[in-house]
C-alpha cells in the first residue's frame, strides 16, 4: 500500500533552516541561510524569527548571525535524562514486578501522551498488551495521571485546549474541568489509579519519581485484572508502587546531588 505524501511548504523551509544552521561549523549569516536552503530572504528571516522567538534559533544581536537556540539542546538532554533515569530505575522495577507477580511500566510524559520507556512481565502472568516505545493517550492512564497531577491546573487547560481528551473506555474522564478535579485528588494522595480507563478489566496503580526540582521526572506502575484483584492485594501493590518510586526519586536525587544530571 503506498503511504500518502503529506506536504506542507513552511514546515519543510523551517526544517530546512533548522538543518542548515545545525550543519554551519560556524555561526551563519541570513544571507548564506538563505542561499543554502533556496528559501526566499525575506521569508527566511520571518521563519527565522519566529524560530528565534521560540527558542530553537539564537540570533546573536552583534553581527545578526545565527546558531541553535537552547530548545534544541534540551531536547537532547531531555532524552539522555530519561535514558539514565530508565537505567538506574531497572533494579527497581524489576523487584517490584518479582515481588507483585504484575506487569510493571516506567513511562515519561510526551504532551497529551506517554510513552513507555521500560517495561518487566514477569512470568505466568497475564499479558498487558504494551511494548517499549508504545505511546497511550495520558489522561486515560495511570501513569499519565500521576504524571499531569503535577503539573500547574494552566498547563494542564492548555495542553487540552489543544489535544480535547478522548474516551477509551466508559470510564475514561473526558471533561478537563472534572480531569483536574482528579488530577488534584492524585496529588494530595500520591498516586493514581486507572480502573478501566484505558482498557476494560485492567485496573493500575502508579506513582510519579520526582526529581531534585519537584517536578514528576518519570511514572512507575503496576497493573493487573481487576478480576484477581481484591482489597487487600490492591492496597498491597498501592504500597509498593508508591515505596518503589520514592526509592528511586531518593536514588535520582541522590545521584544529582553529585552531578547534577536530573535536575531540569
Amino acid at each position: 500500500m503506498t503511504e500518502t505524501r503529506y506536504q506542507n511548504q513552511s514546515a519543510e523551509r523551517t526544517f530546512a533552516i533548522l538543518e542548515c544552521v545545525d550543519s554551519a561549523e560556524d555561526p551563519i549569516p541570513l544571507a548564506a541561510i538563505a542561499r543554502q536552503t533556496g528559501i526566499n530572504r525575506g521569508t527566511a528571516y520571518r521563519l527565522l524569527a519566529v524560530l528565534t522567538r521560540m527558542g530553537w534559533i539564537h540570533k546573536d544581536a552583534t553581527d545578526s548571525t545565527y546558531v541553535l537556540g537552547y530548545k534544541v539542546f534540551a531536547l537532547g538532554r531531555r532524552q539522555k535524562q530519561l535514558q539514565t533515569i530508565t537505567r538506574h530505575a531497572a533494579p527497581f522495577i524489576h523487584q517490584l514486578a518479582w515481588d507483585l507477580g504484575e506487569t510493571v511500566h516506567l513511562a515519561a510524559l510526551e504532551g497529551p501522551q506517554v510513552v513507555y520507556c521500560d517495561k518487566v512481565e514477569p512470568s505466568g502472568v497475564s499479558p498487558v498488551a504494551t511494548a517499549i516505545g508504545m505511546r497511550f493517550d495520558a489522561h486515560a492512564t495511570g501513569v499519565g495521571k500521576a504524571l499531569l497531577a503535577w503539573l500547574e491546573p494552566d498547563e494542564v487547560r492548555r495542553l487540552y485546549r489543544h489535544y480535547p481528551p478522548n474516551a477509551h473506555t466508559a470510564r475514561t474522564i473526558t471533561n478537563v474541568e472534572v480531569f483536574l478535579e482528579a488530577l488534584a485528588a492524585i496529588r494530595l494522595q500520591g498516586y493514581a489509579v486507572d480502573e478501566g480507563e484505558m482498557v476494560s478489566g485492567l485496573t493500575c496503580i502508579a506513582a510519579p519519581v520526582m526529581s531534585s526540582s519537584g517536578r514528576a521526572a518519570i511514572a512507575v506502575s503496576a497493573s493487573g485484572l481487576a478480576s484477581r484483584l481484591d482489597a487487600d492485594q490492591l492496597s498491597h501493590l498501592t504500597g509498593r508502587v508508591v515505596e518503589t518510586a520514592k526509592e528511586i526519586s531518593e536514588y535520582i536525587i541522590d545521584c544529582d546531588s553529585q552531578d547534577g544530571a536530573f535536575g531540569s
